[in-house]
């Protein structure tokens, strides 16, 4: 493979204190320029959740953007799914409850795609699945943009880290649909106890109860897994309506959309790595001790390093054991041939 291997810096968990020499060796100022719109994509948990990365950790990086004379602003999109997140302001109260507020962190947080999610502008970029993709209108308008990613599984990628965070996280509602088209969820009656937990959480009207099981309306399904994951019989399971890897392929079509045309900067937290994304309203279990912190302004280099080091301090492939039907190296060496990034890094550390 030719090229040099991309630079990510590594802090320890243990010596987080120096966060800040960390964003600094990996050159966070370089890439900022005075009078800069700065947008730092970050994820303000789902109500319930506590493993997103927590505001104390955004001092920091807002400190270097102050430093340099630009116009940052905490930034993310609603959501498909039903939840305190799917319309801004519900998005901007979990926000404010969870410490994401003016007065904490001293930048204020916008909500990219507006009150609804129908605020975004369309950017070109002739993929193999999408010709032109919906960013939203607040991080369209950035010229730079920071991606604070938290490092975890994920029901449909196997991981999720920066290529999720920019690709389904920068986009408007109607990309995530996009995004989603290809996976829709299958009952298995034997095992369904017709509890209507899934039902609860649909946003599309998709599920109903009938003769004691859930059936699921296809042409109302958006695909994007919520009922899969609070069925605690494991009744629901994705089946693929197109190959599995189209919607991680997708994920990076968006994230090069939302890219396009800026400068980039990518922090990633190894800690609290749950089977899970950020959207579960609910704790789940870390798979592994807390590692540390990544940063490089390669998102395909940075999101490598971050699985190398998840299965290397488990022992063993922790993503695969969680999501064992998801093949999540699709995303990286996908990524890698459009030239978003390089699978190929040297791996630097911070002391």
């Amino acid at each position: 493979m030719a090229g040099k291997p991309s630079k990510v810096w590594f802090l320890c968990w243990d010596k987080r204190d120096l966060l800040p020499l960390l964003l600094e060796t990996a050159g966070l100022q370089e890439v900022l320029e005075p009078k800069d719109f700065v947008a730092i994509k970050a994820h303000f948990g789902e109500k319930g959740n506590t493993g997103y990365v927590k505001p104390a950790y955004f001092a920091p990086i807002v400190k270097v953007a102050r430093e340099r004379k630009t116009h940052p602003f905490l930034t993310d999109t609603n959501t498909i799914y039903h939840g305190e997140r799917n319309n801004a302001l519900g998005h901007l109260a979990v926000a404010s409850e969870h410490g994401f507020s003016l007065e904490k962190t001293g930048v204020p947080v916008i909500i990219a795609d507006g009150v609804i999610g129908n605020s975004y502008g369309e950017v070109k970029i002739g993929g193999k699945h999408f010709k032109k993709v919906k960013i939203a209108r607040s991080i369209l308008d950035a010229d730079a943009i920071i991606a604070v990613s938290h490092f975890k599984g994920h029901l449909l990628a196997g991981f999720g880290g920066t290529i999720k965070n920019l690709g389904m996280g920068c986009a408007a509602r109607l990309g995530k649909f996009e995004m989603h088209s290809g996976a829709s969820p299958t009952v298995s009656k034997k095992d369904c106890i017709a509890c209507g937990a899934c039902i609860d959480i649909c946003a599309h009207g998709a599920l109903d109860i009938d003769g004691g099981t859930v059936n699921i309306d296809l042409k109302k399904c958006a695909g994007c897994g919520e009922c899969i994951i609070v069925c605690a019989p494991g009744a629901l399971k994705i089946t693929w309506s197109e190959p599995g890897g189209n919607v991680q392929e997708k994920f990076v079509e968006y994230a090069m959309g939302a890219v396009k045309g800026k400068r980039l900067f990518c922090v990633t937290f190894l800690n609290r790595i749950t089977p899970n994304c950020d959207c579960i309203g609910k704790n789940e279990r870390s798979m592994v001790p807390d590692i540390g912190i990544l940063a490089s302004k390669d998102p395909v280099a940075i999101d490598q390093a971050a699985v190398d080091l998840a299965l290397k301090h488990a022992g063993g492939d922790i993503l695969k054991k969680a999501h064992p039907n998801i093949d999540y190296t699709v995303q990286l060496e996908y990524a890698q041939n459009a030239g978003f990034g390089s699978r190929r890094y040297e791996l630097l550390r911070v002391e």
